[in-house]
């Protein structure tokens, strides 16, 4: 009887425990959460034209800069500029006490005048015969020295007064009236910044670029988002013996005034035109462990790529290897994934 009792709870038990199994088994089945996909953005590579393009920090510098000074100790009795004052070349700038002893001048003018008018009479008198060679070589020689007196006079009339060898604007002032001045003593600088030579230093891997003639464009940091287009006027027959750069002088017209001399400045060439380029933008860059990386996506996988850069244009780079046209980058989310992840292109 007892045997009949417990034999149909066997089977049960076991039925029991083959399904317990089962549930284990599914309950950690879902425990596995699924891979989820990583959205991410895409371009198809199209090759385009890239322009490889040489930037050289330099520095502006007005095309004339003259420091005038005294030609003649004195006094200043009269002042006709200030700075920032533009002056014509040959203005007047100031006058010495030299220059204003007009009295003495006008003696002088008179005494040579009176010389000269003796010495006709006395011609006349000579030729008739009534006056001896002496005495017309005596008033012959002091006409000679009435002139060579107003001669000197002149001179020192015309060092007493300080004229503008250039056109330009008054920068500094070294003086005021009645400052005495020594011969050499500086007077003004006048700067002519109409047209701006901005000096660049090439190196000497680039210098094969550069030529007398080339047009290039100017920019300068103060003036954000402007351009100015200069012409290279000058470029170094030697190599700083240190630095190894070639100095360049860059000319720029600047009759509108924007540019100032001493001013942090930016020339830019064309070294040469690449057809045809694979490129990426910067920011899809990655640097790992001392490479470049990128991320394609073929097949809802992203693929990891290591890559060779050549030329850069603005924020784009050209591929030289890694990287080929039609292939699917990836440019928005790729520094949330790894090689094999799966992705979802938006």
């Amino acid at each position: 009887m007892q045997n009949r009792i417990f034999l149909p709870v066997i089977p049960a038990l076991m039925l029991i425990a083959l399904y317990g199994c089962e549930s284990d088994k599914k309950i950690e089945a879902n425990t596995e959460a699924p891979e989820r996909a990583v959205r991410v953005g895409t371009v198809e590579v199209v090759p385009v034209t890239i322009k490889d393009m040489l930037t050289l920090p330099g520095e502006t510098e007005p095309d004339k800069d003259v420091c005038v000074s005294s030609e003649s100790a004195g006094t200043v009795v009269w002042l006709g500029v200030k700075e920032g004052d533009y002056v014509r070349k040959g203005q007047l700038i100031a006058r010495l006490d030299g220059a204003s002893s007009g009295a003495k001048f006008d003696r002088a003018k008179a005494a040579k005048k009176l010389a000269a008018e003796q010495l006709r009479r006395r011609k006349e008198l000579l030729k008739k015969g009534v006056l001896a060679q002496e005495e017309y070589d005596r008033i012959k020689a002091e006409l000679e020295q009435s002139e060579a007196s107003l001669k000197e006079m002149m001179v020192n009339v015309e060092y007493g007064i300080v004229r503008a060898p250039i056109a330009g604007v008054v920068n500094k002032r070294y003086i005021d009236r009645g400052e005495r001045l020594e011969v050499g003593s500086n007077v003004v600088d006048i700067v002519d910044s109409s047209t701006i030579k901005t000096i660049v230093n090439v190196p000497e891997m680039d210098i094969s670029y550069i030529k007398k003639g080339q047009k290039v464009s100017v920019s300068v940091d103060a003036l954000p988002g402007k351009t100015w287009e200069g012409v290279i006027d000058f470029v170094s027959f030697k190599a700083d013996k240190f630095s190894k750069t070639f100095e360049t002088k860059v000319i720029t017209d600047n009759s509108a005034g924007e540019i100032r001399a001493g001013m942090l400045a930016r020339v830019s060439l064309l070294r040469r035109t690449v057809a045809d380029a694979v490129t990426t933008p910067l920011s899809a860059i990655i640097n790992q462990g001392g490479e470049r990386i990128i991320y394609v996506e073929k097949d809802g996988v992203a693929q990891v790529r290591t890559i060779e850069i050549g030329v850069i244009e603005g924020n784009r780079a050209q591929i030289t290897k890694g990287l080929k046209a039609g292939e699917k980058l990836i440019t928005a989310g790729h520094t949330m994934v790894e090689d094999g992840t799966k992705v979802v292109p938006q």
